[in-house]
């Protein structure tokens, strides 16, 4: 019955739609960014300090990839993929283009911080490199008419409906853990619809349709409704899992909401609604302009190919619910944090108390991170890198926005800027005695270890750099900021390598 669903439930890509997806999936992802096919320009303006390579590349000993590389894995990736959309040695090139795609991801992966806006993308490749469709493409179009050889027979596994019924797990199971981030992390804020105002505050000044932000801000009843309708539509979507007639009343309802996301706030998931293309049901649609009965072929259970696609179908399940359960962001998979925090106002965030971060960073080391509350927005940050003047009487300054307002290109996004100094302090409290958390000149603890790589970085783009004194990693806690690490500005010259 297992191997049926994966193979039966949803219908075969046809031709036409394969060649419609892999094109428009392609425009999308070299027009939008920060897609993984400008991974070349975005790892090239991160500084090493502030890139983490993901789990995987680290297992292989790759720490970074130069810039010529990434251009020329873009470019052969690119090459496949038309060749995928022309339907040429099905499923060899759409087998690399998935290949090529997912390495560009993961070292994208590096120096976004938390982004999942592509994810879609990467398990949409994945799944239609166990898709083959003779029909409309250059591989049935030559074996017609010469002897080109086809990689695999006309009647294959691969000519199921199995790829777009992975694709419907994977882009469920996004929508679904959205909603359950939203109830672990910020169910109170989520639930009277102060959380969705906050963020909608913070994205105001980017709102694409700012009369509708306002209306939005303007209400609380319309908020409250908004944040409601939000966790019915995430927390629902894995019913289109197991009931065809909901399936396109709800994929329908995750295009509202990407279109409502699109009008007021910054992201934009015109990949994600793309990769919906594959999930409708085509036949059916069809059949409303035809007036004609959908034929649906069904593939027998048995056979060592359809062993091996509900094999891999039921992994890919495994791992999905693994990831929900442990709140994992192991790359390529996502819990889907992002604006999850039922944050009220950024005047109304509640600090820890200096005498819990130990307890708090050991917490969020083992990834517990409620325990560390992540910032998504600007006004949401728990800690970050100060810039002390050489004037005592000055007020320090965040440094991401002194360079910013010096018109200096700071050294990462400020996703992954955020990230980075937040995963730093984590590392550094807990390799620290419980009680004493503040910067100490005794012994080097990684957050010092971390400023002392950002000193040259500060000191060759900052502007007037001289009238600071010092950069100084502060924790916000109930009592005020708490310095963990500091590092003198004017302690070695620019360009001398960190020791």
């Amino acid at each position: 019955m297992i191997t049926h669903w994966w193979l039966n439930e949803m219908p075969p890509i046809p031709g036409v739609l394969r060649a419609v997806f892999y094109a428009g999936l392609l425009v999308i992802c070299l027009v939008d960014r920060p897609s993984p096919l400008a991974t070349a320009q975005v790892v090239g303006t991160t500084q090493p300090a502030f890139y983490t390579p993901v789990g995987v590349l680290r297992l292989l000993g790759v720490k970074q990839v130069s810039p010529g590389l990434l251009t020329l894995v873009t470019r052969l990736t690119v090459v496949v993929w038309v060749a995928a959309a022309a339907g040429l040695l099905q499923p060899a090139t759409g087998a690399l283009t998935f290949l090529g795609f997912a390495f560009l991801h993961a070292v994208n992966a590096g120096a976004l911080g938390a982004n999942h806006s592509t994810h879609s993308a990467l398990y949409a490749l994945l799944c239609m490199s166990f898709s083959v469709s003779y029909d409309f493409s250059l591989d049935g179009l030559l074996a017609q008419h010469t002897a080109w050889p086809l990689l695999v027979p006309e009647n294959s596994v691969l000519t199921s409906g199995f790829a777009p019924a992975l694709l419907l797990v994977c882009l469920a199971y996004t929508m679904f853990a959205g909603g359950v981030a939203k109830v672990r992390y910020g169910w109170s804020g989520w639930r009277d619809g102060t959380a969705l105002r906050f963020y909608l505050e913070q994205s105001a000044p980017v709102a694409r349709w700012p009369w509708l932000s306002r209306l939005m801000l303007d209400s609380p009843v319309l908020c409250r409704l908004a944040a409601w309708g939000t966790l019915v539509i995430e927390l629902g979507a894995v019913v289109a899992v197991f009931s065809s007639e909901a399936r396109m009343p709800l994929i329908l309802s995750w295009v509202c909401l990407h279109i409502g996301i699109l009008c007021m706030m910054m992201p934009a998931y015109w990949v994600q609604m793309w990769c919906y293309l594959l999930l409708l049901d085509w036949p059916w649609l069809t059949s409303l302009v035809t007036g004609e009965e959908p034929a649906r072929p069904v593939f027998p259970d048995g056979g060592a190919g359809a062993v091996v696609l509900t094999a891999v179908g039921c992994l890919v399940v495994a791992a999905l619910v693994y990831v929900l359960l442990f709140e994992s962001e192991q790359w390529p998979f996502t819990s889907v944090p992002m604006y999850s925090n039922g944050t009220r106002g950024a005047d109304r965030i509640v600090l820890p108390r200096r005498s819990e971060l130990h307890a708090r960073a050991l917490r969020a080391a083992r990834g517990r991170h409620r325990a560390w509350q992540r910032a998504w927005v600007d006004q949401e940050y728990m800690e970050d890198i100060w810039v002390r003047p050489a004037d005592d009487g000055a007020e320090p300054q965040r440094l991401f926005h002194l360079m910013h307002e010096r018109g200096a290109v700071p050294p990462a996004r400020w996703s992954q800027y955020a990230k980075v100094v937040r995963e730093t302090a984590v590392q550094d409290i807990v390799a620290k005695p419980a009680d004493r958390p503040e910067h100490t000149e005794e012994q080097e603890y990684p957050a010092a270890r971390f400023l002392r790589e950002v000193v040259p970085l500060v000191r060759n783009a900052l502007p007037g750099w001289e009238q600071y004194r010092a950069l100084e990693l502060i924790c916000r806690t109930e009592c005020g900021g708490v310095v963990i690490a500091r590092a003198e500005l004017a302690d070695r010259t620019v360009g001398e390598p960190v020791r």
